[in-house]
């Protein structure tokens, strides 16, 4: 397992345990737009799971925003409002001071999705989003 998910550090462990097994993990990114980065992983050929970063306008909430993602319904909000996520997908919501000059009144969100790999562990995703999330927080990302 890389150490690095399309350039973001983000613990081995954590993103093997939101896998389906396999022999041959790949990564590619995506920019499918001006404000989002996607990180697709793919086991033996087939996509799995999907990290991304997404510029939203300021004044959304973190329920609002993963409306927008398939697989958030009914999903466990944490205690600061900041991440939501069930077994098989999560949204957060980057710190306050993550801006970037290019995405004037903006704030960074990241996601979490499995994608038809059978997983549905809402600890491993909950961990994934988390980690990932701080990642994204530490990185050229947040100005």
């Amino acid at each position: 397992m890389p150490t690095s998910m399309c350039g973001m550090p983000v613990d081995p462990a954590l993103v093997k345990a939101a896998l389906p097994g396999g022999d041959t993990l790949t990564s590619a990114t995506q920019k499918p737009n001006g404000g989002t980065v996607r990180c697709n992983l793919s086991v033996d050929g087939k996509l799995v799971l999907s990290l991304a970063q997404a510029w939203w306008s300021e004044g959304h909430t973190t329920a609002a925003v993963s409306q927008a993602y398939p697989g958030t319904d009914d999903g466990k909000l944490s205690d600061d409002l900041r991440f939501l996520h069930t077994g098989q997908a999560g949204v957060g919501k980057t710190v306050s001071s993550c801006k970037a000059s290019e995405h004037p009144e903006q704030d960074l969100y990241t996601t979490v999705e499995t994608r038809d790999s059978g997983v549905d562990d809402p600890a491993a995703i909950e961990k994934l989003l988390v980690a990932y999330t701080k990642a994204v927080e530490g990185s050229a990302a947040c100005g």
